[in-house]
């Protein structure tokens, strides 16, 4: 069973190395209140503003980005320089490991999204889906599998 659903925004390098099995977590700043088996979709930003995959969450790492970098490097699909700018004068972050990564196919490009549900727009932290929502029953009548 579900423990929710999310959109979060990534851009598409990132997005690209997750479908290619190079990156199985996701990099936050600070922890979304989620918990494992919760299913992620994941928003590409633009210029392709596209939502081509949802992933479910396995695990959740919290720590300092030292912690996180000697523990999991080879898991997170960035190099050591990316790693770093992102988490530049951060003194915590999160991973985000997923289980499982499904195609969303077609894609659902950003400007349907909206002709569904009009006041959507990508989220910068997460954006919570309720159960019912336009969005939810969009995005799940896409998925390939799941």
């Amino acid at each position: 069973m579900s423990k929710g659903d999310i959109v979060i925004s990534v851009q598409q390098k990132f997005v690209e190395r997750i479908v290619a099995g190079k990156k199985a977590a996701e990099l936050r700043r600070r922890a979304p209140r989620i918990q494992p088996g919760c299913r992620v979709w994941i928003y590409t930003k633009a210029p392709e503003a596209v939502i081509s995959i949802c992933v479910t969450v396995d695990r959740i790492v919290t720590g300092t980005p030292q912690d996180i970098w000697q523990s999991h490097s080879s898991d997170l699909g960035v190099s050591l320089d990316e790693f770093e700018e992102y988490f530049r004068e951060t003194e915590t972050g999160c991973a985000i490991f997923f289980k499982q990564v499904v195609d969303v196919s077609p894609g659902v490009a950003l400007s349907e999204i909206r002709s569904k549900s009009k006041g959507f727009h990508p989220p910068q932290f997460f954006k919570r889906l309720e159960e019912g929502s336009p969005e939810l029953i969009l995005f799940r009548s896409r998925l390939v599998c799941g």
